[in-house]
């Protein structure tokens, strides 16, 4: 794994995957370029503000390079949870009972919790 202040390596579910700190700037153009790439209905991207994004796609995890540490860890948590959702759970529906929210948040604790640690490693 490369730990570092704003790259990270990782394994979820035996795909490896990034994170990366990015500015604002940086990610709407990215994602601008990528939309048209991919032929994706053109949005608006210079409204908005993206603390972080998950592409499962491109095993990519983008976030804010700004952010305040506390704001970066919680919004790394939540997506590492939209990593480990598109990795797990194979439900053809993507609406969720109270049940099914509380099992992927038990079953994704530990997984996610130790990538936590691992990039946030001073």
């Amino acid at each position: 794994m490369f730990i570092g202040g704003n790259y990270m390596k990782f394994k979820m579910n035996s795909i490896e995957y990034e994170i990366v700190e990015v500015t604002q700037k940086e990610y709407k153009d990215f994602r601008t370029k990528e939309n048209e790439e991919l032929e994706y209905k053109k949005e608006d991207m210079s409204e908005g503000v993206y603390y972080g994004a998950t592409h499962t796609y491109k095993d990519k995890i983008y976030l804010e390079k700004g952010l305040p540490l506390d704001r970066k860890k919680r919004t790394l948590i939540h997506e590492l949870t939209h990593c480990f959702i598109g990795e797990f759970i194979t439900h053809e529906s993507k609406q969720y009972d109270e049940e099914m929210v509380a099992d992927i948040s038990a079953n994704c604790h530990d997984i996610i919790h130790k990538i936590i640690e691992d990039y946030f490693k001073e």
